[in-house]
């Protein structure tokens, strides 16, 4: 029970090690982008986006995480000559795998609920709380400020009145859905105001003179009032959320029950059913990969077997995500095989790996 201990204890701390340096890595990048999305927002609702955009890294950090651990962990055993006194103690080999057996179990089971209930409902989240934010930055806005900036749209005043009107307004009003050129708007005065559900921004205008810049021709009006879909300003807001990548697992298995359901559409929910399960076989995957290449690359540097190991990681991802998803969406296989295709793969190599280097 004392290896067993003991090999957990060491696997923990390097798996908590791996996850806070690449969260140190990938975070700024991560704000940058966050900030590049919602640049109208303030830091708390930043701190509040930037957990969603950490959910989505789930199912490609974790197990990349626990196959650099098992390699640290499994790597310094064979260096510290550890692994030959378990040898000679008389413990098999095998049993030495039992502690990252039951963590790869426990973090499989945590990344396969998270990939079926909770990742698919995060873009709606994202795009919830961008609209939930955009309409507070406009409810709250800072003394002085005479812009306003929501995706395509854009409100540039020359002064702010004391009750949160526009003076001196000019307004870039995008093409809208039905295929309308943009117009330059120049108004005299503007006042906004949110619907009661605050995914709408009303914006009325008086005194107004309306430029088309394809044909020059401006035209004079007492008034207009335009609505602005704060929702139609998230950005990457054309996918559709009747795609199987945003529905949870349930609500799969229960469109799959209609009876008038498209044979491709059937495939797509079935390839997506496999590939969320792949997710809990990763880690085993990742437990043999990174066990043998600790354990064969004793001899160099424990950074070379991490950078092989990281290597793995980059590989698996780019076929199963590609290879993996042409052939599971194609009809010419089961979607089951395109799915599971790059992990039976892997794991047989995986399972070559570990007989090398058991018996070393």
């Amino acid at each position: 029970m004392k290896i067993h201990l003991y090999i957990l204890r060491q696997l923990l701390v390097a798996f908590l090690f791996a996850v806070c340096a690449l969260l140190f890595i990938a975070l700024p990048g991560i704000a940058v982008n966050t900030v590049h999305k919602m640049p109208t927002v303030d830091v708390t609702i930043l701190l509040n986006f930037l957990p969603l955009v950490l959910q989505s890294l789930v199912p490609y950090v974790l197990p990349l995480c626990f196959m650099l651990s098992i390699v640290a962990v499994f790597g310094r055993l064979a260096a510290d000559k550890e692994w030959v006194a378990i040898h000679m103690a008389g413990i098999h080999p095998l049993k030495t795998l039992l502690a990252p057996f039951l963590v790869a179990t426990g973090l499989g089971i945590l990344t396969f609920w998270m990939a079926s209930n909770e990742l698919p409902q995060l873009k709606r989240r994202q795009k919830s709380l961008f609209v939930n934010a955009t309409g507070s930055f406009i409810e709250n806005l800072q003394p002085g400020k005479t812009s306003i900036r929501i995706g395509d749209f854009a409100l540039l005043a020359t002064s702010r009145n004391d009750d949160g009107s526009f003076s001196g307004v000019y307004i870039r009003q995008p093409p809208d859905k039905k295929g309308e050129a943009e117009e330059d708007i120049f108004a005299s005065h503007v006042s906004l105001r949110l619907s009661d559900d605050g995914e709408d921004l009303y914006v009325v205008a008086k005194d107004v003179q309306v430029f088309d810049p394809q044909f020059g021709d401006p035209k004079q009006a007492e008034g207009i009032a335009l609505i602005v879909n704060l929702a139609d300003k998230y950005p990457g807001n054309k996918q559709s959320y009747d795609r199987a990548k945003y529905l949870v697992s349930a609500e799969i298995r229960e469109q799959m029950k209609a009876p008038d359901l498209l044979p491709k559409k059937l495939r797509e929910y079935r390839f997506m059913l496999h590939s969320r399960a792949t997710m809990f076989a990763i880690y085993y995957l990742f437990l043999g990969l990174g066990a043998a290449t600790g354990l064969m690359m004793r001899r160099g540097t424990q950074l070379g077997a991490l950078a092989v190991a990281a290597g793995y990681g980059i590989v698996y991802y780019v076929l199963n995500m590609r290879i993996g998803k042409e052939l599971g969406l194609s009809s010419s296989l089961p979607p089951w095989v395109g799915a599971w295709l790059t992990t039976i793969i892997g794991g047989v190599i995986a399972a070559a790996l570990m007989k090398k280097a058991m018996r070393r």
